[in-house]
């Protein structure tokens, strides 16, 4: 009689069971939430898993294991938020390292960039990631990491990691992804050959508005070690509670993603139909520069973001424009995204009011930008406060 094996399981059933198993003592199914900061020592020398949870502890050792199955390999680490996994990577480097940037990074980054880390002797640029005469351009002898974004946040331009692992495999020099716009259901950067993959959980993966955390998924053993280091001395650590809310809102992302991405392709096709919009910004509109090459790298949907340009840039007339969006639908004005609620930001004074001006202006991030993160709402409730709010300013 042969042995049976276990079926390769899916992304769906990943996203259910990996990193979880019922409870031994208790049969429960639901992850056990450990709260405990210190863990009695089971022999006088010898040192068990578990000992102070800053530097392990049992809820968060779980989440770890999941996310790595889910982004296909390697190892994680969580931290206390997006920007604290960042900090992290980054900090694993010595003064004098250099950093090769795609032009356009989250204004969190570039305020850790340019006003911290540049401090410690870490130097870095941004360049055109669009052909790979430009990146090799930017590339210098101490140059350590290429590091891109994909889509890009706000302006969702998408970058070919195809083009970005040839360079990468041909330098010799590891390139590190910013998913946080591409969770695993989307795109699994390991497979274009990623060493390194950066998420804020607060976001898709966690996708209930609830939550603040971040993790580093590394196929570098040597990394790896460092952010362990790093977590433990540091101690920008995710709390169990937290850890225990992304397991289980985990679970749904994939249900999430497909919906909020059928709602956003609605959502931008009645926009960019309308007379008072100068721009839309969508992975999945036909007319977007990188269609084809997010059709070819992610799956399932393009996600819930929707960048767009108003043509009206009177702060009066914008401000009229989101009271009335306030006052006749269901978005919410805030600075977040991938929540079940709708949310419109406005980057200008919001997630890159830290870039210089000129910078801002150079990615197109002009006084009538504004990003649209749709939640799940009817598509049609979220497009009657859209044409309600332009109407208000037309």
């Amino acid at each position: 009689m042969t042995k049976a094996t276990r079926r390769e399981w899916s992304l769906a059933t990943k996203l259910v069971h990996s990193g979880e198993a019922p409870d031994e003592s208790t049969g429960a199914i639901a992850p056990v939430l450990v709260r405990s900061k210190t863990f009695a020592q089971k022999e006088f020398g010898k040192a068990s898993e578990f000992q102070y949870s800053r530097g392990n502890n049992p809820t968060r050792a779980k989440l770890e294991e999941k996310l790595a199955e889910l982004e296909g390999g390697g190892r994680a680490v969580v931290y206390a938020s997006g920007l604290a996994a960042e900090n992290a990577f980054f900090f694993t480097l010595s003064p004098g390292d250099h950093v090769l940037c795609c032009q356009e990074v989250y204004g969190g980054t570039f305020r850790l960039l340019d006003k911290v880390l540049a401090r410690f002797g870490i130097t870095f640029d941004f360049v055109d990631f669009t052909s790979e005469k430009s990146i090799r351009a930017g590339i210098k002898e101490n140059t350590k990491y290429l590091y891109v974004e994909t889509p890009t946040n706000p302006s969702l331009h998408i970058i070919n990691l195809a083009l970005v692992s040839k360079v990468s495999k041909a330098t010799g020099i590891p390139f590190v992804v910013d998913a946080t716009f591409s969770p695993p259901c989307a795109l699994q950067a390991f497979r274009f050959g990623a060493e390194t993959v950066i998420h804020s959980l607060s976001k898709y993966i966690a996708g209930h508005n609830d939550i603040i955390g971040g993790a580093v998924i590394t196929k570098n053993n040597h990394l790896y070690d460092d952010l362990v280091f790093l977590n433990r001395t540091m101690g920008a650590i995710l709390s169990p509670d937290e850890c225990y809310r992304v397991l289980q809102e985990v679970k749904t992302l994939e249900l999430r993603w497909k919906r909020v991405s059928e709602t956003a392709l609605t959502v931008a096709t009645f926009l960019e139909k309308n007379r008072a919009i100068e721009k839309v910004l969508y992975p999945g509109l036909p007319s977007h520069p990188g269609h084809a090459i997010a059709k070819k790298q992610t799956q399932g949907g393009y996600g819930a973001i929707v960048s767009f340009v108003i043509k009206q840039k009177n702060t009066k007339k914008l401000k009229r424009f989101v009271d009335t969006l306030r006052t006749n639908s269901p978005i919410v004005y805030g600075e977040s995204l991938a929540s079940p609620e709708t949310i419109l930001a406005y980057p200008p004074l919001m997630s890159h009011k830290s870039l210089p001006d000129d910078v801002r202006e150079s990615l197109g991030i002009t006084d009538g930008f504004f990003r649209l993160s749709v939640g799940f709402e009817d598509a049609e409730d979220i497009i009657h406060g859209l044409r309600e709010g332009l109407a208000a300013i037309s």
